[in-house]
């Protein structure tokens, strides 16, 4: 029998990257900040990064043992699939110990586990999923959970859930807040920001020591910041110092981010669902590079939303190359009405009562059933 009144419990099971994790924590502080009687519990893997983030939260997090199967090789799927009995039995456990009122997944290896065992212990659960393309475990899932809500109109269509509560990307509060007090092209040269994750990306990274020499006649005129990832610092700011740009701001890492996107008048960047989200919430125009092997191609699917909307140019690995990189940042930054209405039009994917909807839906369905 689960607990009722004011101490619900909400679980959250998945995680493994921060497009899973960050939006997850968005909703649990939406749920405790409704009331302070109730907890949230997450649910992830050994491997992921909710092992650091979600502590660091002040949540409590329960482990599970369970693998990916899509995308990998032979051998890992045949151990993940060997691990999937005991990774639900662990599941199983956990649902029954805790008796959440509520269970939510967010995507990632243990959302499957947790949401099945949720289903046959009585619970209600509900989906959200971030990318426009649907992961294989949210599309598995969407056949039975009690609810489910989506950032892109076309992750309901994949998913064959004409119910979807259409909610947009859960973003932490201050990405808004920083758009509504500062404008970009408030210093004295343009500045454009480059990053490829946390990791960096060797790909952006390659492109741009090219780019730099397309780019020399922008010397005064723009001021760049650039995030490589620890592995390939040292090469860029050798790279840099080479260059016209040879007062760029080179780093391995930058935190927070917030404030260096609202500071920048373009970003160059991958196009994961939390980093499209973040420049619609503060209305930033992008040159998007979507990563490849992302699973589906769901990044690539992504950024065309942000480029149909008019807030953002798509160059594919593929189409990506110094020259080509080079010449888009000289013409978008050279242009400063283009440059505003891009981030206007950015602006316009933004959703900042995503967090609201999804806690809305939870309660929902969990006074439904």
């Amino acid at each position: 029998m689960r607990v009722q009144g004011g101490g619900e419990t909400l679980m959250i099971a998945g995680g493994g990257t921060g497009g899973h994790i960050y939006p997850a924590i968005a909703v649990a502080q939406e749920w405790i900040a409704r009331n302070s009687m109730r907890r949230v519990i997450f649910v992830g893997t050994e491997r992921g990064l909710e092992t650091t983030i979600v502590p660091k939260a002040g949540f409590p997090l329960e482990l599970i043992s369970v693998g990916g199967l899509k995308g990998k090789g032979i051998g890992d799927t045949i151990k993940s699939l060997s691990r999937l009995p005991v990774g639900f039995a662990q599941a199983f456990t956990i649902v029954g110990r805790h008796r959440p009122n509520v269970v939510f997944g967010v995507g990632g290896y243990s959302s499957g586990p947790v949401l099945v065992a949720a289903k046959l212990r009585g619970v209600p659960t509900a989906i959200h999923e971030s990318n426009a393309f649907p992961g294989l475990t949210n599309r598995v899932l969407a056949r039975f959970v009690t609810a489910a809500a989506v950032a892109f109109e076309t992750a309901a269509q994949r998913m064959k859930r004409a119910d979807a509560v259409l909610t947009g990307n859960p973003i932490r509060e201050e990405f808004f807040s920083v758009s509504r007090q500062q404008a970009p092209g408030t210093h004295a040269r343009k500045r454009v920001l480059i990053f490829g994750g946390s990791q960096g990306s060797r790909t952006i990274n390659d492109a741009m020591i090219g780019a730099l020499l397309f780019m020399a006649p922008l010397r005064d005129r723009i001021e760049i910041v650039h995030q490589t990832g620890p592995n390939e610092l040292p090469k860029m700011q050798q790279a840099y110092r080479a260059s016209a740009f040879a007062d760029a701001r080179v780093v391995a890492y930058l935190d927070p981010m917030v404030g260096e996107i609202a500071a920048a008048d373009l970003i160059v960047s991958r196009s994961g669902s939390m980093t499209v989200g973040e420049l619609a919430a503060v209305g930033r125009a992008a040159i998007l590079i979507p990563f490849a092997a992302a699973t589906d191609n769901h990044q690539e699917l992504n950024a065309r939303a942000v480029e149909l909307a008019g807030g953002a140019m798509v160059i594919t690995e593929r189409e990506l190359s110094p020259e080509r990189l080079g010449f888009a940042i000289t013409e978008i930054v050279s242009d400063s009405d283009r440059t505003a209405r891009m981030g206007t039009a950015a602006r316009t994917l933004a959703a900042p009562e995503a967090t609201k909807k999804i806690v809305d839906l939870l309660e929902k369905i969990e006074r439904s059933e």
